[in-house]
């Protein structure tokens, strides 16, 4: 078992193999890296960050609040912020409101997750489809 101490100054034990300069290798690399615990919550604040900045942007732009659970708005929020601007992009600058008006209808965070793999203009295609009665 080798001890390294990782860059964010966590110290781990790891069973690492192979002749000796590898395994210093292997030490080396690590040592470069935060450990998984540390990176993962860097991770997490990056990414509770940018769904934070992606709701005040979709409020900004007179978007609804989003129905879900914490987790599911989160998430759905970064989406619809990217959806949206996609959409925005593929027409006119007079239809920019009827874009907005019609993916403004899809307020339930399940939506934009089952939906995000929808390219640029069928964002409003889809929203339509789903919400025009």
């Amino acid at each position: 078992m080798e001890k390294v101490r990782h860059s964010c100054g966590c110290t781990k034990k790891y069973r690492l193999y192979g002749p000796a300069h590898s395994v210093r290798r292997q030490i080396e690399h690590r040592e470069a890296m935060p450990c998984p615990k540390c990176k993962r919550a860097a991770e997490e604040a990056v990414f509770i960050a940018t769904c934070e900045e992606s709701a005040l942007a979709n409020t900004e732009m007179g978007l609804p609040e989003l129905t879900g659970t914490a987790a599911q708005v989160a998430y759905a929020e970064s989406i619809r912020r990217d959806g949206v601007r996609d959409a925005l992009r593929m027409v006119n600058s007079d239809q920019e409101q009827d874009v907005i008006d019609t993916l403004s209808k899809a307020t339930a965070a399940k939506w934009w997750l089952d939906n995000k793999e929808l390219m640029f203009g069928a964002w409003t295609a889809k929203a339509k489809a789903d919400f025009t009665a």
